[in-house]
């Protein structure tokens, strides 16, 4: 190639990069932060503080408090008993071995217990975050086109971001004056086709 062609190539190259970076310029990039929002705005917070006393509540219908108090309670009394008992030795003491294999089975009882419990608690957590994110992105929308956003994305996948390109705020705002409430959120959730069960699950929490 001739040194004539190959300084046109470069030239055009480098117009071709300079167009590109002066789009890229002009492109604006926002961010939001979806834990913020959840966390800070007021629906958010309810659904957090419904989640607590959901789990509140479960511990306290399900015994676990006073079940834990009577396990570390009788852990307590039998440790001196039983911490230089060999496996032998401790069969060889009936009523001491009942008491150890009691205490066995309420650790076990509150081990199932607890584990129903976070299980449930984590399904009413799934599915509140997913009902969240259905009235996120409504609100994101409406705010993206507010500052006038050619893109937005999640704040966790950017490695940096100014202050000033950061429009949580903004999408908290526009959630507490459309989704203020966990009961305004079930309302906003699409409502299921005609001839669906009538007893199909709301978002959880009640």
């Amino acid at each position: 190639m001739k040194l004539r062609n190959i300084a046109l190539v470069a030239a055009l190259f480098v117009g071709a990069a300079n167009m590109a970076g002066a789009a890229l310029a002009q492109t604006k990039i926002y961010v939001v932060s979806e834990d913020r929002a959840r966390r800070e705005s007021k629906v958010g917070k309810e659904i957090n503080q419904t989640l607590v006393t959901n789990a509140n509540a479960g511990v306290d219908q399900l015994g676990l408090k006073t079940l834990k108090a009577e396990i570390d309670a009788e852990a307590t009394r039998l440790k001196p008993q039983t911490e230089s008992l060999t496996p032998e030795a401790l069969n060889g003491n009936p009523t001491l071995k009942a008491q150890v294999e009691a205490l066995g089975k309420k650790q076990a009882e509150y081990y199932q217990k607890s584990n129903a419990l976070n299980n449930g608690i984590e399904r009413a957590d799934n599915s509140l975050s997913q009902a969240f994110f259905v009235v996120l992105g409504p609100a994101v929308n409406t705010v993206a086109k507010e500052v006038g956003a050619d893109i937005v994305l999640d704040s966790n996948s950017a490695w940096f971001a100014k202050d000033a390109i950061d429009i949580t705020a903004k999408v908290v705002a526009r959630l507490d004056a459309t989704v203020p409430t966990l009961q305004a959120l079930r309302d906003a959730m699409p409502k299921p086709p005609a001839g669906a069960a009538a007893g199909a699950p709301k978002p959880g929490g009640g």
